[in-house]
């Protein structure tokens, strides 16, 4: 038992522990309500597409940091990995609001604040094109993104596609207020996408996302691709064709 414990803050001390990815600059940006974490990778050519990662859930931080991981195995030289809203920040809103990190972490509103932090970067690095990447809520996050400004295109690791059927599959709570990308099929079919999903992902299944894409009328280009082998969580280590 007191093993257990012991585990039990270890692990939750390192979700806490603010990351310091090789080859990245810590940046914070400031929005009308909240700040947001921000890495920048060194070296980034104005004038050139951007590739930004979105982090997975958290409570307010996340454990396994896939996101992350991905934005510092990416060789392009155009990566930022952006935290989301209170992950390893000190707004006193965030401790005042934890909903803004839990049941309204889809909200509209929230998904302005985050767009505001997009069109900013693609604003300051005069990007033509931005390429959004998102792991679990991240993923959501992306598509909600893409069905509100122009993106190059989506790609998601173990996404949550629709926020209530999500809900439903894992006997959840649904996010009533959540901006949830299944309600936004006609908008995103016109954008490129590739959804991941691991064989043995019990969270977000294949079959889900093959639901998602399949509802969409005559979609751009959007593919499911499943990884053997590979639970929510087993990502690091794995190769992602871009």
């Amino acid at each position: 038992m007191k093993y257990s414990l012991l585990l039990a803050l270890l692990l939750s001390g390192c979700a806490w522990m603010k990351p310091d990815p090789n080859g990245f600059i810590d940046k914070k940006i400031e929005t009308e309500y909240l700040t947001f974490s921000v890495w920048e990778k060194e070296g980034i050519e104005k004038g050139k597409p951007l590739r930004i990662y979105l982090e997975g859930d958290g409570n307010p931080n996340p454990r396994n940091k896939i996101a992350l991981y991905y934005a510092e195995q990416d060789t392009s030289k155009n990566v930022i990995y952006l935290a989301r809203p209170c992950q390893w920040s000190e707004d006193k809103i965030c401790k005042s609001k934890p909903e803004i990190y839990r049941e309204q972490r889809f909200h509209p509103e929230i998904m302005r604040e985050i767009e505001e932090v997009v069109l900013y970067l693609k604003s300051k690095y005069k990007a033509p094109e931005v390429e959004l990447i998102g792991y679990d809520g991240g993923a959501t996050v992306a598509l909600n993104l893409a069905s509100q400004m122009n993106v190059k295109r989506v790609i998601t690791i173990a996404g949550i596609l629709d926020t209530n059927a999500y809900a439903r599959y894992n006997d959840l709570p649904e996010m009533p207020d959540a901006q949830n990308p299944a309600d936004k099929l006609g908008i995103l079919a016109e954008v490129e996408q590739i959804h991941y999903v691991g064989s043995q992902d019990e969270m977000t299944p294949r079959r889900a996302a093959e639901r998602f894409v399949a509802k969409m009328q005559n979609p751009k280009s959007a593919s499911v691709r499943s990884v053997n082998g590979i639970g929510h969580n087993d990502w690091k280590g794995v190769k992602l064709d871009y």
